[in-house]
Formats: structure tokens, sequence, C-alpha cells
């Protein structure tokens, strides 16, 4: 039975940070100003570039200081959060100053790896990026994507250090992680991270459980933050060149007018699967973060969070794609022919979109690499988290019927 309140050291973190806040110390404050003075202290910089990024952030700020159900460690854990997404933007804005020829860096034909989680994403991700010209994003980039030393070896091992040490302590705060999803440094990654620097990002929502953040951001305009990601983008490219991009992230399927229009040139590989089992794995992982916030939870609310997102999620895609009207663009993954022949499917979707073809040997080498959060690691019932197929398919009956689900 997954456990449904704090882990011993998530109680004691929660009671320093009450003692925090009755001491009124800094470290569980959460407003603009200090989350502002604090980054600006620690970089000795004034400039965070474009400030549309201010109302994501004070709708974070506002939603987390609404929420009864946060804890104190949760205001320490999101403060924390914003004050490094508000170092990022400040040192971002720096390095392209002192490297402008970065902005001429071509992104030429990324591939985006769209669909849930358990759908085949994170293998293609991985297999696609086996081609020597091509590569996807590592943990430490995405949660450290600024160079930190002119010498490209001290820099990759800094970063790589820092990624260790928060994987650490993730992993001892909440030991379940590494069951559900296994995450080195050096792992390739969804990019979440990279738009985050920009506050306007689902992950607050469905990780976080911030819902009515959520309902706000459906209806706020992501095109500019998605030129700040390619920007992004450009100055990884900048530290390590690829001829492609292979990137993957869930939260895409919201946004896809926004990425299609940041990248009017990128190749989309949407994987499908029925949905229940989708939902009901992500409705448990997710509760891991959950429970570090509110340090007690309800399951039978996280499953249909998750459902409703999930649905909002493909229901925008799918709309975003019948506008965009140009189906040469989507390559449509189906989870069973993909686990029948993986490198076949990749060499389809190279095919597909007139790319060069892996050698199958590449391919069957990264197949061979055991993990060790592999297949029956992560149990869940998906009754616990309030959810049943019949009502579920129900829920994403259209999507089921556009793609041959079930």
């Amino acid at each position: 039975m997954q456990r449904l309140e704090h882990h011993t050291l998530e109680r004691l973190g929660n009671m320093a940070c009450s003692v925090s806040e009755a001491l009124g110390l800094p470290f569980t404050k959460l407003d603009e100003a200090s989350i502002l003075r604090a980054a600006q202290r620690q970089t000795g910089l004034t400039d965070a570039g474009d400030d549309r990024y201010l109302v994501p952030m004070r709708k974070v700020i506002e939603q987390v200081g609404d929420f009864e159900r946060y804890t104190p460690l949760a205001r320490a854990f999101i403060r924390t959060i914003c004050i490094r997404a508000t170092v990022h933007r400040l040192k971002i804005e720096q390095w392209f100053k002192d490297h402008p020829e970065a902005d001429d860096i071509p992104i030429e034909r990324p591939i985006f790896v769209l669909g849930f989680p358990r759908t085949g994403t994170t293998v293609l991700q991985n297999m696609l990026e086996q081609a020597p010209h091509r590569r996807a994003l590592q943990f430490w980039e995405t949660t450290s994507p600024i160079p930190w030393h002119a010498d490209l070896a001290k820099d990759r091992a800094a970063r790589i250090k820092r990624a260790d040490t928060d994987l650490k302590w993730a992993y001892r705060v909440v030991p379940e992680m590494k069951e559900m999803h296994e995450v080195s440094s050096t792992t390739a990654e969804e990019c979440w991270p990279l738009i985050s620097n920009t506050f306007a990002v689902v992950n607050y929502d469905i990780c976080h459980g911030l819902a009515p953040y959520g309902e706000w951001l459906m209806g706020y305009d992501m095109e500019w933050a998605y030129r700040e990601y390619r920007r992004m983008l450009k100055m990884l490219l900048w530290r390590i060149p690829a001829k492609q991009l292979v990137l993957k992230c869930p939260e895409h399927l919201w946004e896809l007018e926004p990425l299609l229009k940041a990248f009017p040139d990128a190749c989309i590989v949407w994987t499908h699967r029925e949905p229940f089992d989708c939902v009901a794995s992500y409705s448990s992982m997710i509760s891991l973060s959950r429970r570090t916030l509110q340090g007690r939870i309800d399951p039978r609310e996280i499953g249909p969070h998750i459902a409703d997102r999930f649905q909002r999620g493909v229901s925008r895609a799918m709309a975003a794609r019948d506008a965009l009207g140009d189906e040469s663009r989507f390559f449509d993954v189906d989870f069973k022919t993909l686990v029948g022949d993986r490198i076949g499917m990749v060499h389809r979707i190279e095919e597909y979109f007139d790319l060069e073809t892996t050698d199958a040997a590449l391919l069957q080498g990264w197949l061979d690499t055991k993990r060790s959060d592999g297949k029956g690691q992560h149990r869940y019932e998906a009754a616990m988290w309030g959810l049943s197929e019949d009502a579920i398919n129900t829920q994403f009956g259209t999507y089921m019927e556009r793609f041959g689900l079930g």
C-alpha cells in the first residue's frame, strides 16, 4: 500500500520550516520582493529579461498562499524553486550578453516526442537519440542550464555534481521515487524544467496540485514562453552541439499551438495508449510530490484531477492539430505496435520524416541496457486513486475513437 502521509525526513523538514515561520525567518517567506532580492543577491545581477515572467510567478505565489493544505515545508520548497528559476533567468540574460553569437545557432527539425507516461515516450526518445547526429537533453542540463565554467570538462563535472546532490536528497526524502521512475544526472529527461524558468508550466498544477493555477494557465498565452524555451535550447546547443534535438515532454500536449509557432519545422511523434493505465500510474507517481507538499493526501481526489488534465491535454492537442491542417507534421505511434517492434518503429518514424536511418545495432544496444526501475517495479491500484476503467474510457471516448484505442 502506498504511503499517504509524510515519511520521517519529510516530517522533520516540516517541523523545521514551522519553526522558521514562527520566528519570521526568510526560509518560508513567499512573496515577489523577497524572491527577487534573494535571486539578485545570489547572482549580483538585476536583468531577468522579459518581465512577462512576473505574471505567472505572481499567480503561483497567490495560489500557494490560498491553498490551505500546503505545509510550511511546501512554502519553503516553492520559495526555493521560485528563487532558482529567477536565478536562472538572471544568469541566462547575462550569458546571452556575453555570448550574443548563440542567438544565431539554428534549431533545425527538432523531434518532439509527445504522449503521457507509460505510452513509450522514454523508449522512443532514447532510441531516436542513438543516431550520432542527434541528442536529447540530460537531467543535469535541464536543471542547471547555464554554463558555469569556460572549461567544458570542469563545467560538465560541476553541473553533474549539483544534479547528483539534488537527486540524492530527493531519493532520501522520498525513497519510492527510484522505483517509479529512475533518474540519474546523465539520463535523457523531459524538458519542462526549462519552461519552468518562465513560471508558465503545467507541472505546478498536475504535480504540485495548484488546480486554480492550472485553470488560469489553460487560458494564458504561452507563445512568449516557448520563444524563451527555444532560446534556452540554443544555449544548450552552444555547450553541446547537435544537428538535431530529440525532446520529450507531455506538457507540450497542452501547448501544441505555441510549440509549433516557435518550431515551425518540428517533427511531432505522438504516442498513444488506452489512457486508463496512464492516468492511474501517473496519479500514483505524482502523489509523492503532493504528499511532500501537503503532509497527507486523499488519493481519491488525485485520480480525477489527473484524468481531467490528461483529457484536456489531448483535446487541446487534437484541436491544435486540426487547426494546423498539416498531417505531414505528425507521426502517430500505437503503443502495442511499438512494444512489438521498437527498432522497426524508430525506422518508420525516420522514413516518415525523411531522416537519416539509425544503425539497428545502436538501437539494440540501448534496448539491451537494463534499467533498475523496469517493468514490475512500480505497483499501484487504480481504484485507490478514485479511477474506474469504464469511466476513463467514457471520458476519453473522442480521443480513443480517433486513434483506434481500446
